[in-house]
């Protein structure tokens, strides 16, 4: 018999409204500044010295998944990975009245995936959960939710 692996849930229908991603050019843009075992950091070369934008990849090992779940039928795989990217970004607010007005405020993101090392788990099942983190941040019109969740608004509002 052949195995199957599904999610559990229903609500599947796709929306019309698509993320596109930036060509970022991240071997040609961006300069090496750190490579160690479980982490790259990238700094863009097209930012001015001041006003950095950094990129970092980290992965690591470990041996056991904290989670909400309450799991039925647990896995006898044990062993997890841990895969991470963080984008730390300088936002420069300016005065055109005020030459010497200028405030620098830092935006970090982190996307991190956590799962058992298990070959039930690849890479477009992990797609499927980023798309579907992506989708609770945004409102059926294609709008973000981001203004409602910074004034710490978490319950998501009818559009």
């Amino acid at each position: 018999m052949a195995k199957v692996s599904a999610f559990g849930y229903t609500n599947t229908t796709s929306g019309t409204h698509d993320v596109t991603p930036k060509l970022l050019g991240l071997t040609s843009n961006y300069s090496l500044s750190e490579d160690q075992a479980d982490v790259v950091k990238l700094n863009n070369k097209t930012a001015p010295i001041d006003q950095e934008e950094l990129i970092s990849f980290r992965s690591r090992t470990g041996q056991r998944l904290a989670t909400d779940l309450n799991i039925q039928y647990p896995s006898p795989v044990n062993n997890v990975i841990e895969y991470s990217v963080r984008v730390d970004e300088v936002l420069s607010t300016t005065d055109t009245e005020n030459p010497n007005f200028r405030v620098d405020e830092p935006i970090v993101c982190s996307i991190a995936f956590r799962h058992p090392k298990s070959g039930n788990i690849g890479k477009d099942q992990v797609a499927e959960v980023f798309v579907r983190a992506i989708s609770a941040l945004m409102k059926t019109d294609g709008s973000w939710r981001f203004d409602d969740l910074m004034r710490s608004a978490e319950r998501p509002v009818v559009d």
